[in-house]
């Protein structure tokens, strides 16, 4: 394999764009925030933000057929899953199915840890990315994620350069 000079070389030699699936709560309060995180991923990177395609103010009892199918067709698409807790019920289902499939699931918490009891999706996850120095010893030390990559940055702009790199790593992995 020739060495490439830069990580964006590498990423559009390979392919134009780096799809990921956003597994977030879709609630009107949550979706600032996911916004502010998603803001910060950059060309290649394209994000699918169910927010944006599926009304978050319907019973979801009354959720329409076509809107599971959007978000299963665009978790098919995608290249990764970034999760950010607190995430919604339905999100235990898009983990699960990221699990079993060779696409990394990616963690981004800044203060977050409600979702630390959830065993489970723990158990899923590939990579967990934290801006805080306090939760990222608190996931260290966790039974589950001590096993997995935990990965502390300086600022949540660090976050594009970080998901580009998994990218890379798991291109490499699994082609």
């Amino acid at each position: 394999m020739c060495c490439f000079n830069t990580l964006s070389t590498y990423i559009t030699m390979y392919k134009e764009k780096i799809k990921i699936y956003l597994s977030a709560r879709i609630s009107k309060d949550a979706q600032t925030y996911n916004k502010k995180v998603c803001s910060q991923l950059e060309s290649p990177i394209e994000v699918f933000l169910p927010q944006e395609h599926n009304p978050w103010n319907i019973n979801h009892k009354k959720m329409p057929k076509k809107i599971v199918d959007m978000d299963i067709q665009a978790m098919k698409e995608s290249d990764m899953c970034l999760l950010l807790p607190d995430y919604g019920r339905d999100c235990a289902y898009e983990i699960g199915w990221y699990s079993n499939s060779q696409k990394p699931i990616v963690v981004f918490i800044e203060a977050q840890t409600e979702w630390l009891r959830d065993w489970m999706v723990k158990g899923g996850v590939n990579y967990i990315i934290t801006n805080n120095k306090e939760t990222y010893w608190i996931l260290k030390e966790d039974p589950i994620l001590s096993h997995k990559k935990i990965l502390h940055i300086q600022n949540i702009q660090d976050l594009n350069t970080i998901i580009k790199k998994i990218y890379v790593q798991n291109k490499k992995l699994f082609s």
